[in-house]
């Protein structure tokens, strides 16, 4: 029997963040199964307003240039070879003044009655300082940083060593409570301030990135063929959702959270270094507490892409923060300060912090994480993301026996298959 298919909480909050991509939910007492299909049918084009995947917004009058602001004769939207113009990839107005979120997401090169080329125009005094941005420690190294740290807390006779009688009552469920330190990860800077942050073949990789999924209307999305979503993607809010779960142990700290695909995080107390010898999609991460204080370390990182902003290597290393934040002298949530560290990618280490709310306890009665099944049928066709239909041999029906079709289509062809001896009918009496 197929579980009943409803559009439930989590996937109206999927639409609302992503507004184009639509995920129906299968809800079951297992698991939350996420369908991933276009929010339209037209996968081919460059996509008018309102057609193309992951779609349009719909027949929109493009914006010009704001006043006082002279539009560069070529831009991403315009250009025959946006390699050939790296020497504007750092002025926004190749981007015509959009934040990352606005092409990628947005499609706004996706309007109007001829769409690249009527690309509106975001708002040019919209961005976010590039010097907060930026890390404020003099480290170079992941490895600096969260040596220096230790020595630190050692210097203090730690790290501090709980049991499970003393450790810190961190465990329950968390919603981000604010996330202004880490804007630029949701794509709210202008695109050349992302780009100045990245090394020239990142920036390269960048510009590639915006141009296909803005303007080719060719959206690589993770998310859309369930791949997996890659150890950045964790600090973009609509990829967390509201559901954060932690388990806080002597030995392992454990985050469980996720909305397209799970993100399971795991800190290794107190072990010396890391010991994978293959990187890994959310990395490896090690950690000692300070006090109250947890230190982190993630390092053995595959290199990945974050739609609408940037590509990273598999040199990605990341430090971690996490303090405890009191209301009231009461615990309230956790403070969260990430640095990232990869020489390959950015110029610089660059931050991102966030402030969780403690939204339920693990006393709390029906408080629970719902894990994720990520299902989908969309596949490239002519370079483009588009829904299989039912005919098509790629398309699996994950529902009703896909393994039994396989063996039914290239091993039992012409078998003779006697009826069963009890009829369906007498069966379904006993349902």
């Amino acid at each position: 029997m197929k579980p009943n298919l409803s559009l439930v909480p989590l996937a109206a909050a999927v639409v609302a963040a992503f507004g184009l991509m639509i995920y129906p939910v299968v809800e079951s007492a297992k698991a939350q199964t996420i369908i991933v299909q276009p929010a339209d049918g037209n996968a081919k084009g460059k996509g008018k307003g309102g057609g193309g995947f992951p779609g349009g917004r719909g027949q929109q009058t493009p914006a010009g240039p704001p006043a006082g602001v002279e539009p560069l004769k070529t831009d991403l939207f315009n250009t025959k070879n946006f390699y050939l113009d790296k020497d504007q990839w750092l002025d926004k107005r190749y981007y015509r003044c959009n934040v990352p979120f606005a092409v990628g997401d947005g499609r706004q090169a996706l309007i109007g009655a001829n769409p690249p080329a009527m690309a509106s125009w975001g708002d040019c005094n919209r961005d976010i300082d590039r010097a907060s941005i930026l890390s404020p420690y003099a480290y170079k190294t992941a490895k600096e940083h969260y040596n220096a740290l230790l020595s630190a807390a050692t210097a203090k006779g730690g790290p501090t060593r709980y049991t499970k009688a003393t450790v810190p009552d961190w465990d329950g469920y968390y919603t981000p409570s604010n996330t202004q330190g880490r804007a630029w990860m949701q794509g709210n800077s202008q695109m050349s301030t992302t780009a100045s942050l990245l090394t020239p073949e990142y920036r390269k990789r960048y510009v590639q990135q915006l141009y296909h999924e803005g303007v080719t209307n060719s959206a690589q999305w993770n998310a859309s063929f369930c791949y997996p979503e890659g150890l950045v993607r964790w600090w973009v809010e609509v990829s967390r959702g509201g559901n954060m779960q932690m388990i806080v142990t002597p030995w392992t700290v454990q985050t469980l959270s996720g909305i397209a695909d799970n993100f399971l995080r795991q800190v290794m107390v107190d072990k010396k270094s890391h010991v994978l010898t293959a990187p890994q999609f959310y990395g490896e991460t090690i950690g000692f507490w300070d006090g109250e204080s947890l230190i982190t370390w993630t390092a053995n990182v595959q290199g990945w892409i974050l739609h609408s902003l940037f590509e990273h290597s598999n040199k990605m290393e990341v430090v971690e923060i996490w303090k405890p934040r009191l209301a009231n002298g009461q615990f309230a949530g956790l403070d969260h300060e990430a640095i990232f560290y990869d020489p390959d990618t950015f110029v610089a280490p660059v931050r991102a912090t966030t402030q969780f709310q403690r939204t339920a306890t693990a006393q709390t009665e029906g408080a629970r994480f719902m894990p994720i099944a990520c299902l989908s049928n969309i596949q490239n066709t002519d370079g483009r993301p588009g829904q299989l239909s039912a005919a098509d041999p790629r398309f699996v029906d994950y529902y009703n026996r896909p393994w039994a079709k396989v063996w039914e289509k290239y091993f039992e062809v012409g078998w003779d298959k006697p009826a069963d001896s009890v009829s369906q009918e007498i069966l379904d009496i006993f349902k």
